[in-house]
C-alpha cells in the first residue's frame, strides 16, 4: 500500500524542486525519529508524510494543506486505505502547514508538523530557501542574504515545536544558521 502512496506522491510532485518527493521522504524519516518511544500510528504518519504537499505543484502553496488533504482523501479511498485511519491522515495534512490550517490535535499531527518545520531549517533549509529564491526569480544582491536569512530564521523560530526531540534538533540547526550568517558576513566584508 505504501508503494502505491509513494508512487502517487511522486507523480503528483513531479518537477517540484523544493517541496517534492525528496522533501516528503525526508519528512517521513524525521517523523520516524520523532516518533521513537511514542505510541504512534505509523501507518497514519507514513501516509500523511508522503501526501502532505501533493497539491503544491498543481495548485501552488496557498491553501496547499486543504488542497492536499482533498486530493489525499480521494486517493486513499481509491486504494482502499483503512477507512478508520483516513480522517487521521487528513487531520495531519491539514495541520502541518505553518501558514494556515488547524492546530495539531494528535501526536501524529504534532510529529508531522515538527518534522516538516525541521526540513525548513539548518543546512537543508538554507539550500531549500536558495532554491525557492531562484525558482521565484529573486534578483537581489548577495549582500542582502544575511538579513534575509535572519528574517526567515526569526519567522520560523517564533513557531512552537511540539516534541522535545524536535526542539533539540531545531536548536542545533538554528546554531548552524547563526554560524553560517556570521561567516557569510565575514566573507562579504573580506574579513575571512
Amino acid at each position: 500500500m505504501f508503494k502505491k502512496i509513494e508512487d502517487f506522491a511522486k507523480e503528483k510532485m513531479k518537477g517540484e524542486k523544493v517541496t517534492g518527493i525528496d522533501h516528503a521522504i525526508r519528512v517521513w524519516r524525521g517523523c520516524q525519529i520523532l516518533a521513537q518511544g511514542k505510541d504512534i500510528d505509523m501507518d497514519v504518519l507514513h501516509s500523511a508524510s508522503l501526501l502532505h504537499d501533493i497539491s503544491c505543484p498543481i495548485k501552488g502553496r496557498e491553501n496547499h494543506h486543504e488542497d492536499s488533504a482533498r486530493m489525499a482523501e480521494v486517493f486513499l479511498r481509491e486504494i482502499k486505505f483503512p477507512e478508520e485511519k483516513i480522517s487521521s491522515v487528513l487531520h495531519c495534512i491539514m495541520a502541518h502547514s505553518r501558514y494556515g490550517g488547524p492546530e495539531p490535535q494528535t501526536p501524529e499531527a504534532e510529529i508531522l508538523y515538527d518534522s516538516d518545520v525541521l526540513d525548513f531549517i539548518g543546512a537543508i533549509g538554507l539550500v531549500r530557501g536558495v532554491t525557492r529564491g531562484f525558482e521565484w526569480g529573486y534578483t537581489g544582491d548577495v549582500f542582502e542574504a544575511p538579513d534575509i536569512i535572519t528574517r526567515m530564521k526569526n519567522m520560523v523560530i517564533k513557531r512552537p515545536l511540539y516534541t522535545e526531540k524536535a526542539r533539540e534538533i531545531a536548536q542545533s540547526r538554528y546554531n548552524f544558521i547563526d554560524i553560517f550568517i556570521a561567516r557569510l558576513r565575514d566573507e562579504l566584508n573580506f574579513e575571512k
